[in-house]
């Protein structure tokens, strides 16, 4: 095999708690992951060197792509040529680069077999926080800084995801971050997914960090009221921001309601949870 295509899926924080600051700089988390089937699309070949080209977006030299292409090389010596067809949008709290990271490192040990999983496990850590989930996919909950994982069961999801035109910077965000902050009840999250009451789920999404986001970039605020507006049983921001998410009985609904949507922000798609 000379060459492989992967996919990279974005990701919906369903809950985020900010426990406090660690030493090492970075915020201790507890957070509840699914991944959604808005995807970039990677062509990874075998090469000696690394080489990283886009479409959709303009990367950075210093991609996450990039970084992870290098970090495999490192070990083992072996290169490969990447493309991404990029569609997650840039600073939405989706994960589009940790994800383009683990789809890169998921096809180089495909084509070249060259690691055991705990060296790749050290790799995606090292290229970013939310790598490690990534590498997995589905539901799980991340504690730590997102390196402690646990698999969980999921249900049928729908949801519409809206981006604002305006991105939200993760370290001026960490940085003007004060501490403590109301944290979600993750624990009753899982326990309403295990039991496939979304109604029950949509009470309980929360970001702790929406508030202090909605302060950088007020359409976070617009769009999560819309949401509700349009007949999402929940709402909330992901990641970092600045992509807010409403949850859905059904996809029609779902649908109904990005429809309603389309001239409240540039991103607006309807998407569902994939394992």
């Amino acid at each position: 095999m000379d060459v492989i295509q992967e996919r990279a899926y974005a990701k919906l924080n369903l809950t985020l708690g900010v426990l406090y600051k660690r030493h090492d700089g970075y915020h201790a988390l507890d957070t509840l992951m699914q991944s959604v089937d808005l995807f970039d699309t990677l062509t990874i070949e075998r090469d000696t060197q690394v080489l990283v080209t886009a479409t959709g977006q303009t990367l950075p030299y210093n991609n996450t792509l990039r970084r992870a292409a290098l970090a495999y090389q490192a070990y083992t010596g072996k290169g490969a040529r990447i493309h991404v067809t990029k569609r997650i949008p840039a600073e939405s709290g989706m994960g589009g680069g940790s994800a383009d990271a683990a789809a890169v490192l998921n096809g180089m040990q495909k084509l070249y077999d060259a690691l055991d999983e705990g060296t790749i496990a050290d790799i995606a850590l090292l290229v970013g926080a939310d790598v490690p989930f990534c590498l997995r996919g589905g539901l799980q909950r991340a504690e730590g800084i997102g390196e402690l994982l646990t698999p969980l069961s999921g249900c049928d999801m729908h949801f519409v995801i809206a981006k604002p035109a305006q991105g939200v910077s993760t370290k001026q965000l960490f940085y003007s971050l004060k501490l403590p902050r109301p944290q979600p009840d993750t624990a009753r999250a899982i326990a309403a997914i295990a039991n496939g009451d979304l109604r029950a789920l949509g009470k309980l999404l929360f970001n702790a960090l929406e508030e202090a986001a909605t302060v950088f970039v007020p359409a976070i605020g617009e769009l999560h009221d819309a949401l509700l507006q349009h007949g999402a049983l929940g709402a909330s921001m992901t990641g970092s921001g600045s992509t807010v998410f409403g949850l859905f009985e059904t996809e029609e609904q779902a649908a109904a309601a990005a429809g309603a949507m389309q001239d409240l922000a540039p991103f607006v798609r309807v998407c569902r949870a994939v394992w």
